[in-house]
């Protein structure tokens, strides 16, 4: 039984070499079908567990879309002969091949352009701060503008554009090699910008030693895309340089498609943390004890008042977990409460707060001013 299934899925039979288009189509779809499930789980989390969504969800499902679009675009390139030698298809197939290849181009980098968009916008609503937010929307300009080129030149690379798939035709192209290797350079140049951009933030959220390293574990997972980046190049290169475009597009096909896949993906782990903490209630806990705030000491000196509060604080982004508290406190402030149109902490992080607020008597010295001191005992955990 197993024999036969690898015979479907890859059959190995000396077919002239469109064995090796339909690998590729396989190897696409199931990148694609990992990513539908991907972003439904995510899309679950978000609306179904935390009752959010944004931009960045809706930007992520057009990438999805597209990267759906691509993988059509290859199964119609397998139907023409993807994979055989250009001499042993008839001219009519292999003018509708190099058709779904002229269209396929175009989704790929749009794919990618809503993925790093989507990216972005979960950047800009994780972390506020003003400096962060105007190097995010530069990058985020910069992605639109080598976008919009890569999307405009993979349709007009030839003009007129019936010669990309019929070479006999009188007219120009752009050097296939120089467009593609620019582009695929500047999307491995701004996967890096993205890679780095949060690292420094995270490393300084007020989260566990342990939740904190997770993170900044789940974000370098974009790391993965540059290597897929890097690895179609090589595909590339070959089909740029070859004649023989059916042939040599095969690894093209499947690491572009690896590409596009992986990158939702990446985009979407963060995401998946509420959804994951349901299922396995302990692999994601946040119990801990601040230890700079551990074991306070206290000193009084006349009447003192206990008060102790439940506060609830929420983050930019509750499915993360990421919060920072000021455990700071200087005369007896009252304790901050942040809610969210008072609906339900879903993967949230609750605070208690216990204040004990000391009255001391008149100073024996002139230096201390009579202030009033507090101390803050912070204990989190999940609810």
């Amino acid at each position: 039984m197993d024999g036969t299934l690898e015979h479907i899925l890859f059959p190995r039979s000396d077919d002239g070499g469109a064995s090796r288009g339909h690998r590729a189509m396989v190897v696409t779809a199931v990148l694609t079908g990992i990513s539908i499930v991907i972003v439904a789980m995510r899309m679950y989390a978000r609306i179904g567990l935390i009752k959010l969504s944004g931009r960045e969800d809706w930007t992520i499902l057009c990438s999805l879309v597209f990267a759906i679009v691509y993988l059509g675009l290859v199964v119609a390139q397998n139907h023409f002969g993807l994979g055989r030698h250009n001499d042993d298809l008839p001219g009519d197939d292999l003018k509708q091949q190099l058709k779904r290849l002229w269209v396929a181009i175009p989704m790929y980098n749009t794919s990618l352009a809503f993925t790093k968009i989507s990216i972005l916008f979960q950047y800009l609503r994780i972390f506020p701060s003003y400096r962060f937010r105007r190097i995010c929307y530069l990058v985020m300009g910069v992605v639109i503008l080598y976008s919009a080129w890569a999307i405009v030149s993979g349709f007009v690379n030839c003009v007129p554009v019936a010669k990309f798939w019929d070479r006999e035709i009188s007219g120009t192209c752009l050097s296939f090699e120089a467009v593609w290797f620019f582009n695929a350079s500047m999307n491995i140049a701004t996967d890096l910008a993205l890679l780095v951009l949060p690292m420094p933030l995270i490393s300084q959220l007020h989260l566990p030693r342990m939740q904190k390293f997770a993170l900044i574990a789940v974000f370098a997972l974009g790391g993965l895309v540059v290597i897929t980046s890097v690895l179609r190049l090589s595909g590339l290169r070959t089909v740029a340089k070859s004649t023989d475009t059916s042939w040599s597009n095969v690894a093209a096909a499947y690491w572009t498609a690896a590409e596009c896949n992986v990158a939702i993906i990446c985009a979407c782990l963060p995401f998946l943390r509420p959804l994951i903490s349901r299922i396995f209630p302990k692999f994601l806990s946040t119990n801990s004890c601040n230890k700079y705030t551990r074991n306070p000491t206290r000193t009084t000196v006349g009447r003192s008042t206990h008060r102790r509060t439940t506060t609830e604080l929420y983050s930019q982004d509750p499915e993360f977990g990421l919060i920072t508290i000021d455990t700071d406190a200087k005369g007896g402030a009252a304790p901050t409460t942040l809610t969210r149109n008072g609906s339900v902490n879903n993967g949230g992080i609750e605070v208690t707060t216990e204040m004990i607020q000391e009255v001391t008597a008149p100073p024996i010295n002139n230096d201390t001013n009579g202030e009033t001191t507090s101390q803050r005992r912070l204990v989190m955990y999940d609810r």
